[in-house]
Order: C-alpha cells, then structure tokens, then sequence
C-alpha cells in the first residue's frame, strides 16, 4: 500500500527489465538489495483499526482526466501570470506555476472542497482566499463550510468563519489593503437562512460584519469592486431556491446594491433598470473606464444594460432575442466580463462563450472546439488575447483570442456519478460523468507509463451515469444518459442501439429520474431493470420490455411541474421527479425486488413485480418524503436488505442508513458514529463477508466490520476529501473501487486483509493474511516515453502481495520465505518488524541457484532474475517457535498462450544456471 519514491523506482526498474515469461534472464548487480527494498515500512500503531488503516490505506487514482471537471472560477497573478489558480466546482482548487503546463491540487484535504470561488490578493499574492460551496445553483452542487484563507500561496489554509453561508459566489479583496476583505455568500440553496448577503473583514478574516443583509431567502450572486475606488462596490441579490423537483429563479428580493463608503450604507440602484421581478444578476465593472458598469440581469424582458456614472443610470444594450442566445440558462450561468483596456468589449458566457465589440448589440461566438457551459474567464490585462476558460469540461487556455485553444487535459476532476465493471483480466472500469457521458478505462494498463488518458474509451454522451457491462460477454455494455438515455453498445465495433422504454399513445410519457437507475440481473444476464415511475423488464437484452409495476411513487402532481421558474422557464430534466432512484434484486433469491423514490416510497416485492409492498412507514427516524439514493440487497438472506436516503435537497444534511432483516417489515438505522453532517449516497455489503459494509457519503467513505455498529473511516494516506458517489467491489480481484463526483475513480488493491480484520486479528501477535492470486503480467512501454504524458494513473504494483499484522515490534533476522511445490526456498524478502499492518510485495521472480550448487558474486552484466512459472506456491514465516504459512497461487498472463512441456522446461532450466556460461553485454 503505502512506500517510498525510492522504492517505486526500484519496483519500476525490475518490472522494466523482466525478462519474456519463458525464458531466464540472468542476474543484475545487487539484486538480493533489490528484493530487500520490496518490503514496506509503517510506523508502530496505537492498537484501534481507525489508527491501523489510517496509517496502511492508500489509494490509487486511475483517472478519467481526459475530460475534466466543472470549473467555476479562475484567478491569475497578474504579476505572474504564468501562476494559475483554478476552482473546480467539486474538486477544489488546483494551481499551476508554469502557464497551465502542470497542476496541482491546493484545496483538497479540507472539511469539504466545494468551491464557488479563488481570489488572489494582488498587493500581496501569497495571500489567497477560498469561497466554499459551489454558486452555480444547479440540481448537483454541494455544500461549504465557509471561507478558507491561505498565506502561502496556497501550501495551507485556515478556515476564516462564514460556515453557515454555505455557498459562497465571489470574494473582492481591497487593492490596497489585502486585510480588507468582501465576501458575497449565496446562503443555502436548499432552505432559507439567515446568513447570506455581503460580509466584510478589515482585519483579514478574524472578524465578520454582515454589512448588506436582503432577506433569508435573497444571497448575493455577484459582487464587483470599481477599478479607480476601492469604497465603491455593486451587488447583484438574487432570489432563490432549490426544491426536488423545481428551481425558484428570481423573485422580490433580487437587485443591484451599491456602496460608496466600503458597505456602510447601500442603496437599491433603479433608474432605467428593468421594472418587476428579476431573477439572476451578473455583474462587471470596466477596468479601462472608471465608472462603466455593466449588468447582464435575468427578467421577463431580459437583456444587458450599461452605466457609465457609477450605476446611477442606465441604458439598455442588448435586446432580450440577443440575451437568450448568449444566457440560455441564467441560474446557471450569468457571467459577464468586461476587457481590461476596452470598456465596449464584453464576454457572455453560458453554454457557449460569446465577445461583443459593441457594448452587447451583437456577439460572436469563441468557444468553438471546446466542452460547452462555461462559468469563469480570465483575461490578461497586458494582453487581451491572453484567455482562460473554466467550463464542465475542465479549463481551456487560448493565446489569439479564442480562435484556438489549449484544453487542460492532466487534473483528475471527474465527476462520476456511477461505477461498472467487468470481468476481462485485467479487469476494465466504467463510469458515468456529469456532462461528459460515460467511459470506460482499464484498472491495469500493462503500460509501464501508468494509466493515460488514451487508454480511455469513450461509450456515449450527454450527462452519464450508469454502465453495466455484460457480466458473461464483457464486450456488450448497458448505459444511460439523463433521464434514462438507455443504450445497448457493442464495444467491438461501436454500433450502439436505443433501448429505453417509450410509454404507448395511450399513456402519458415514463417519468425518469435525472440520474435512473438500470441494472443487470445476478440471476441472469439476458435480463435488464431499468425504472422510471414504474419499473420495467427486459428478458432479451434490452430489444423489449415489460412493465412489471405500478407507479411505485406518491405520483404527486404538485411535484410535476416546470423545472425552472418564475422568470425563465426550463425543462432540461434535472428536475422531473416521482421517479424511481433505486433499484435491487436479491442475490440469494430471484424475483425480490427492491425499488426506492426519490419522494420519499419504498418498495418491495417477493414474486417478481407481481405484488407490490410500500414499507417506508416501517423505518424508525426516517423524514417524510426522504429521497432513497441506494438499495443493497444482501448476499446472504432474502429477506435481509440495506437503504441509503439522502435528505439534502430538504436542507436536511444528516446521514439516513437502515437495514432489515425481514422484507422491510422491522428497520433499525445503522447510522452509528458516521459523522452527522454528510448524507449518504450508497451503501454496499461484501459479497463474501455480511459484516463487512462500505458507504459512500458526501465527503468520504466509510467501513463497518461488524454489520453497521460502528464505522471507521477510510480515507486513509492519500485520499483527498470528496464526494463518493458510487462503491463497487470486485468479486474476483477483491478491490475496492470508488466512483468520486470531482475526483474520478480511485482503488483500494486487494482489500482480504479488511475481510479478516476483527478482534481475534488484532489479540494476535503474528497475523498472515489470506495471499490473493497473483496474475504473471509481462508490462511493456506501450508509446512515447519522453516528455510529458498529460495524466498518469497508477497501475497496480505487479506480483504478490503479502500482507499480516504485528501487535508488537520484532527484532532479529526474520524472513518471508517463497517455497516451491518440491518443498525448496526460492526466494526470501525481508519482514517488516515494526507493530502495524504490512504489505510486502513479491515480483515474481528469484534467483537461480549455480549448477554446482554454490552461490556466486553478482557481476554488473548480468541483466535479470528469473520469473517464476504460473502454479502453486507457499509462503512462509517463521518467529521463534511458531511457523505461519499461506498458500499462493501464481496465474499466467492470459495474453499468451503456455504449453505444459514449455513451462516444465523452464522450470527446470530456471533452478540453476552454469557459472562459466558467458554473460550478455
């Protein structure tokens, strides 16, 4: 799990001269000292699980990072412009100090990495704030805990209060005084509250005064400070609230505030402004042009309207047919940006990227050839042409002025919704993204240069979610777009096929969720779920389907309603609701169906969608009309199953998990100590292990040995704070996969050691672990290997791996033995003596004895050990009087084919070599 850089170059070193699998190579300088580096170190523990696994997990991210994240804000060192801050909605911040050549993650270990805003104090750039809580308002962002201030550059962060805004839009810093400081806080978009509005620091951040305050369901969506005066700044209030099944865009509350005294006093700002609702707002201030202001406002008769005296009057410039072109869904986006040295040049950015060279009467469009829906530009002030872009596909730079661009295709910030996987060796990953369609990428590239983004595969578009590949014929895959864009692809020649089911003339149209489930049967994969407010059966792959339900929703009409409204009407699907959200049929049993909606029902049926029992009432604690986001039959009894609601979208952030042990009649919660501020996506049970239960929450995954008493958290060394969305276990390999809304796919290897894991593990004082089989993989350079690669996930460590537990610290000459089936020693590795959990790899290889039996001196041009041939091995540990042995079995790579006489020969050949056969140069 966890080991040193020096220690990967070595493993690299021997994976990158092992030699074919038939044939030995002969021996490398200092090879036993290779060996020796394999094993891994760990400090000594406190003797908890949370202390051991939070010192031995570490994680491995294997992308996808070929199409990025929703970026929402970006700022720049003026000074420097080679310095890059970027907010990825739900990812953090990521900085670059090389003109976007590279990135690093800054802000991503934090309480929670939803971001709305980076703001960088120019007088002193070291100096750097973080607004939390995405401001873009739309169906999938989540929740910040205030603002974040760091004073070097980014290296720390200090929260600086606001925790209960939640959603944080802009931060203005004084030109002057980086002490001075704005924030412009949305407030909760689920629920009304208190505070939001516009607060100010003059003291860096130790103290707050709320100085602009509308009411507890108005925030403030913009803020700009004028360019000549630091007292003078405009704010853009904004309306609005987030239900299930709609979005409140606008309302009385919404308007443009200015201040002249730093936020003393405001006043409404009206003359020649629209009269009426007004919904959002977005604001800028001219930077050539002291006094210009513009405002891009949403209304019944939208349009952009420009002041050139400080907001004290103003003139319309862009008709309302013109603003719908280049604001086509203003809650979420409403971005306006003035050139730095034109005042008449303007960006609006929406789906596409539009300029205007005269005040907004006409635009062109800029963005052509990059991912649409853009939400932050930056332009150079020294040189206009200079662009950044941050839309749901990542960040685009451009150097003429939009007419080409570079993508940023190396920061790992995608945002999976779901998981797939098959059953290929090595296995493939599939995930569905937001606004990127779904993909599908191997776990193990067998590419020494790691996991690129070349290795993957598209699948299909639009917003993705689930991907269920056939478990029997790998190459046919199931997956869906919004609202149930259901398809059936085969993956060898790309032909793909429609098959979500269409309601008859007859009847109104199927409702499906934004994010429908679909599923494959554990019984029988010809037969394919999917649900809408019914749910549907396929027995022959999707070609037809059967309604096996009623409507298992309330069927509420109140809820079925517009998307978006008052102002601008919209219909995009994230907001059809009555829906069902989640699926499962038993393992043990066919025909028992689980089905759970996002208005608050729970199903269950025992003979296959005949009969129908709703059993929500049943469940202790449970808020009404609970959104279910997951349902976990279990692997063991028919009867027994476990539910995941998520109650967010009420303003209700609590973790909602139960478990049953008879159809649904009784519910006890599970809950235990999972952290009460997070809600929960899903929740998984091994499958061979009913103890042993992961979930997926907002900010972090959990496990349970013992059924849902209590949790342990599994963040471990490396993996960053995010949003788990989505928990698959492989049930052949045995790994942990983990599907993140913000930073792709990562995988926990081998996870054995978590199945055994229990209080007799750890009253041991030696404890081996169950050795998984080991696959003989031959790993090449597959492209390129100079320069940059863009994005590097990691592939597994190749070989075995040997895992055990030391209550205490050893001492002596103590080793792991490899032992033959003749019963002779092939190798040895050293054995970590220190108190903990332990993983030392194996590569497969050792060391041939000399013909005449002796041990020779290791000369420099000898070139490589031997692999071992695919059988059966034991592994062997011996302190003091007590002898620990686990059997291991060695698999070949299924790319080539061996022949029985082949491998005895090799076999035979690899125990010894003659000491006076010359050596390769």
């Amino acid at each position: 799990m966890r080991f040193s850089p020096e220690s990967i170059n070595k493993v690299d070193f021997i994976h990158f001269i092992s030699g074919n699998f038939y044939f030995c190579h002969r021996l490398i300088l200092l090879i036993i000292l290779i060996i020796s580096l394999l094993s891994i170190s760990y400090p000594q523990f406190p003797e908890k699980p949370q202390d051991l696994l939070d010192k031995f997990i570490t994680w491995r991210n294997i992308g996808p990072a070929v199409m990025g994240g929703r970026t929402v804000d970006i700022d720049v060192v003026e000074r420097q412009p080679w310095i890059i801050y970027a907010a990825v909605g739900p990812s953090g911040v990521w900085k670059s100090e090389n003109n976007g050549i590279s990135w690093y993650p800054v802000f991503f270990k934090e309480t929670t990495v939803s971001v709305g805003d980076v703001t960088v104090a120019q007088s002193s750039p070291n100096i750097v704030w973080v607004g939390t809580g995405e401001a873009t308002a739309r169906n999938s962002v989540t929740v910040g805990d205030g603002v974040y201030k760091s004073t070097d550059g980014g290296k720390t962060w200090t929260n600086m209060g606001l925790k209960e805004t939640r959603h944080i839009s802009r931060i203005v810093i004084s030109r002057g005084d980086p002490n001075v400081v704005y924030v412009a806080a949305m407030g909760h978009l689920w629920g009304p509250n208190s505070e939001r509005g516009v607060y100010k620091t003059i003291d860096g951040g130790k103290t707050w005064t709320k100085i602009l305050y509308i009411n507890e369901n108005t925030g403030i969506c913009d803020l700009v400070m004028d360019p000549s005066d630091s007292q003078i700044l405009y704010a853009a209030a904004y309306e609005h609230r987030r239900r299930p099944y709609k979005m409140v865009s606008g309302g009385p509350g919404s308007g443009i505030y200015k201040t002249t005294d730093g936020g003393l006093t405001w006043k409404k700002l009206t003359k020649g402004l629209p009269e009426g609702v007004m919904g959002r707002i977005g604001l800028a201030a001219s930077r050539s042009k002291p006094g210009v202001v513009y405002a891009l406002i949403e209304h019944q008769n939208p349009g952009i309207w420009r002041s050139e005296d400080f907001g004290e009057t103003w003139k319309r410039t862009c008709d309302s047919k013109t603003y719908k072109n280049v604001n086509n869904r203003p809650f979420y986006y409403s971005q306006i940006y003035v050139d730095p040295n034109d005042d008449k040049t303007i960006y609006v950015l929406s789906t596409g990227l539009y300029v205007s060279n005269d005040m907004g009467q006409k635009f062109r469009g800029l963005g052509g050839g990059i991912h649409p829906d853009h939400h932050a530009l930056w332009i150079d002030p020294t040189n206009p042409l200079h662009l950044i872009d941050g839309n749901d596909g990542g960040i685009d730079i451009s150097y003429d002025g939009g007419k080409t661009w570079l993508p940023v295709t190396n920061i790992d910030a995608a945002e999976v919704y779901q998981l797939g996987y098959d059953f290929s060796v090595p296995y493939r990953v599939y995930c569905g993204l937001q606004d990127n369609g779904c993909w599908g990428g191997p776990s193990n590239s067998l590419d020494s240069r790691g996991i690129l983004n070349e290795h993957w595969e598209f699948i299909s578009g639009g917003d993705g979610f689930f991907v269920r590949p056939d478990p029997k014929n790998s190459f046919i895959v199931y997956c869906n777009s919004q609202n149930n864009g259901l398809t059936r692809k085969d993956l060898r020649h790309g032909q793909a096929k429609s098959i979500r089911p269409e309601a008859p003339l007859s009847e109104p149209p199927y409702r499906f969720n934004w994010n429908a489930p679909i599923m494959i049967s554990p019984h029988d994969n010809q037969t394919i779920y999917c649900a809408g407010n019914f749910l549907f059966q396929s027995k022959d792959g999707g070609y037809s389907w059967e309604k096996i339900s009623p409507d298992l929703t309330t069927n509420d009409k109140t809820k079925q309603v517009d998307g978006v409204g008052p102002i601008t009407v919209e219909n995009s699907g994230a907001e059809v609701h009555c829906t069902i959200t989640a699926i499962s049929e038993s393992p043990v049993k066919p025909g028992i169906l689980w089905c759970g909606t996002d208005d608050g029902n729970l199903q269950v049926s025992q003979d296959g969608g005949k009969t129908w029992v709703n059993v929500v009432k049943n469940i202790p604690g449970l808020p009404k009309e609970s959104w279910c986001s997951r349902i976990e039959a279990s692997h063991f009894e028919a009867g027994t199953a476990y539910v995941a609601f998520d109650n967010h979208r009420n303003d209700d952030y609590a973790p909602y998990i139960y478990k049953t042990s008879d159809f649904g009649k009784t519910w006890k919660s599970i809950r235990a100590n999972l952290p009460s501020f997070g809600w929960i996506h899903v929740i998984r049970e091994h499958p061979v292990n009913k103890n042993l239960l992961f979930v997926g929450t907002e900010f972090g995954i959990y496990a349970s040995l013992d059924c849902g008493l209590s949790w342990i958290n599994l963040k471990g060394i490396n993996l960053p704070t995010v949003a788990v969305h989505d928990i698959a276990i492989h049930p052949r390999d045995n790994d942990l996969i983990i599907g993140t809304h913000g930073r792709g796919i990562w995988i926990l290897d081998d996870i054995g050691f978590l199945t055994e894991l229990g209080p007799d593990t750890l009253d041991s004082d030696f404890y081996l672990f169950k050795i998984r089989n080991a696959q003989s993989f031959q790993v090449a350079s597959r492209g390129e290997t100079f320069g940059s690669f863009g994005f590097s996930g990691k592939n597994p460590i190749n070989g075995a791996g040997i895992t055990y537990f030391l209550k205490k610290d050893l001492s002596g000459d103590i080793r792991i033995k490899i032992l033959d089936q003749a019963g002779e020693t092939i190798v040895e590795l050293p054995l970590d003596k220190k108190a903990g959990l332990h993983r030392t790899y194996w590569n497969l290889q050792f060391v041939p004895k000399a013909s005449d039996g002796k041990k020779y001196l290791v000369i420099p041009t000898m070139t490589a050990m031997c692999n071992v041939i695919p059988g059966d091995y034991l592994v062997s540990i011996k302190i003091g009087d007590k002898e620990y042995q686990s059997n291991l079995r060695v698999l070949p790579d299924p790319r080539f084919e061996l022949l029985p006489e082949a491998q005895k020969k090799t076999a035979s050949a690899g125990r010894r070599f003659d000491q006076n056969q010359p050596s390769l140069r």
